[in-house]
């Protein structure tokens, strides 16, 4: 009998091997905690606008639909929740629907004295419908520029940046005290100096991109038209057009998320239902190349599947760069929303499983579109999701405690 167990055994792992051998994988979990966001400041969502502060708190704007957008703060250490901005309580508006500043959408940027700065976008999107176009008026005036002070609680409001057009994008440069943003819906870059409480419109990108980054030059990079990354380099103070030449597999994918790499040297990058995980070379830069319609050229290469065999890639909308240089980002298939870690040392994926949440099974985030909307990582590694509200998943900032510190710190 004894013989027969073994054999049996013997055969069992024979089987899993080869089911391996075809395809299959294993479905792993890693947990998170939950906490949601305060239901008086939005409507069940929220997009882009979380970043980690100086202080040590995390900034989350928020959307709410028809009435007015919040920016709140979560303190990891109390677990608790304070509401900064009420946008209309700020600006003494009280426009509704299409009018209203209904949202926090621009990524929060955290200058080096710690202040936050924060814009304002329309709440609701009408395409046939939209006062912000400039049909009426009397409509959404446009979004508002704010800042707040974590030392002193003192909250700004720096006016309307550009007539009828809400604020997306954003970043620093702390040197030259500037952001960078892009009007929305008609795509113009912005410069706002921050000394001088100016505005420069350089005019339109073509396209606009959920995310921009910054180099340690200064240089700001976003998407453009299909086939174009743009770039600001402030040295010559003009927007250039590279047209995008593609390495490895594949063909190009327009990307969604760009993340700066921590040499500065390079973008990490994913597109919705994104195939690969894209690297843009930044020292691949050619202004000299003549090319129809750009201003010159950049490489970027498709390094590696963005998550592995057979799943299928899904909406791949929020990623960060971890303290340890790793790009971490989610991507939904296969019945849960994955977390996957990119590693730019071994140009290899690492599947972390699919996302639960600790101590509540049953509101797991599954797999659906446009879930994971925000990222950003901690001093001591931490990574903070913000996932907007589905079924019984509350709309609320999910982390994951020193995931990111680099190997021999989070022990």
């Amino acid at each position: 009998m004894r013989a027969l167990r073994l054999s049996s055994w013997a055969i069992v792992m024979a089987c899993l091997l080869a089911l391996l051998a075809a395809g299959q994988r294993a479905v792993f979990a890693i947990e998170a905690e939950m906490y949601p966001v305060p239901e008086k400041t939005h409507s069940g969502a929220g997009w882009t606008a979380i970043q980690y502060g100086l202080d040590g708190k995390v900034y989350v704007g928020t959307g709410n639909y028809g009435h007015s957008g919040h920016l709140v703060c979560f303190d990891p250490e109390t677990k608790e929740w304070k509401d900064i901005i009420d946008a209309h309580q700020v600006t003494r508006e009280n426009g509704t629907g299409l009018d209203s500043q209904g949202k926090f959408h621009a990524k929060p940027q955290v200058d080096a004295d710690g202040v936050i700065w924060a814009g304002t976008l329309q709440a609701i999107v009408d395409v046939a419908n939209r006062a912000e176009n400039g049909e009426d008026a009397t409509g959404y005036p446009g979004g508002h520029l704010f800042s707040y002070d974590p030392k002193t609680g003192v909250v700004r409001d720096h006016g309307i940046l550009k007539k009828q057009q809400g604020i997306m994008g954003g970043a620093i440069d702390r040197e030259r005290r500037r952001l960078y943003y892009w009007s929305y819906p008609k795509l113009h870059f912005l410069i706002y100096d921050i000394e001088a409480n100016t505005l420069r419109d350089l005019g339109q990108l073509g396209g606009g991109p959920r995310y921009m980054a910054i180099d340690p030059k200064g240089r700001v990079f976003g998407m453009g038209r299909f086939g174009i990354f743009w770039m600001y380099d402030p040295e010559t103070d003009r927007l250039y057009d590279l047209a995008v030449q593609v390495r490895g597999d594949g063909e190009h994918q327009e990307p969604y998320v760009i993340v700066m790499s921590a040499d500065g040297e390079r973008i990490f990058a994913s597109a919705i239902q994104g195939e690969y995980v894209m690297e843009f070379d930044l020292k691949s830069i050619d202004l000299k190349a003549e090319v129809p319609g750009a201003d010159g050229t950049i490489v970027c290469y498709n390094v590696c599947r963005s998550i592995p065999e057979p799943l299928k890639p899904g909406d791949q909308h929020a990623g960060a760069l971890g303290k340890d240089g790793r790009y971490y980002y989610t991507n939904p298939a296969g019945g849960g929303t994955h977390l996957i870690r990119y590693d730019p040392q071994e140009r290899a994926i690492e599947d972390l499983g699919v996302i639960t949440i600790k101590g509540n099974p049953e509101l797991n985030p599954t797999d659906a579109p446009q879930l994971a909307q925000g990222a950003c990582v901690g001093t001591d590694g931490t990574l903070y999701m913000m996932f907007i509200q589905h079924k019984k998943l509350p709309y609320c900032v999910l982390v994951f405690d020193k995931l990111t510190a680099p190997k021999g710190e989070d022990e």
